[in-house]
């Protein structure tokens, strides 16, 4: 059904990304909220140690290779998660944007990991430039996916909360 409907250009792949990365910093803000949590119960239920830091914050930033990995799972989460449970997050709800397999159906957890990390951070969107008139970019091509448009109808009958795979 939404196979037929016309490929997302790049600029509308920016303004997703964009609107996405103010909810990626909503996130990333909530998770550093728990992670400075998490410390602070450990510490107080004597299973680390606070002793030569400052404050938490210090503990974290001493330890920053934990904290990085946590902070990338949190963000393929919330890529992932929404790739496969909607076909959308919600800078691609935002611009009525949709995310299927070549075949039309929903992308499957492999799909969305390949795309996600062969995206390259939202540089492989410039492929589109390369590929003109194929509406593929890089991260499209290498894991079997499609973005796109929906019109204002088909949007609105795509509901996230009724109709989420």
């Amino acid at each position: 059904m939404y196979t037929e409907a016309p490929r997302a250009s790049l600029l509308r792949r920016l303004s997703a990304i964009m609107y996405d990365l103010l909810v990626i910093c909503a996130i990333w803000m909530f998770a550093m909220a728990l992670a400075l949590g998490a410390v602070t119960l450990l510490a107080k239920a004597g299973v680390i140690s606070l002793q030569g830091y400052q404050d938490e914050a210090e503990y974290i930033q001493k330890h920053a290779l934990w904290f990085q990995l946590y902070s990338i799972a949190c963000i393929l989460w919330f890529y992932l998660y929404f790739w496969v449970k909607a076909g959308q997050t919600l800078g691609m709800r935002a611009w009525r944007m949709l995310l299927l397999s070549a075949d039309g159906k929903p992308v499957t957890l492999r799909q969305a990991l390949i795309r996600l990390l062969t995206s390259l951070g939202g540089i492989g969107n410039f492929w589109l430039w390369l590929r003109w008139g194929k509406g593929l970019a890089l991260q499209d091509q290498l894991a079997g996916t499609i973005v796109v448009v929906l019109t204002k109808e088909q949007s609105s009958a795509l509901n996230l909360h009724r109709d989420a795979r």
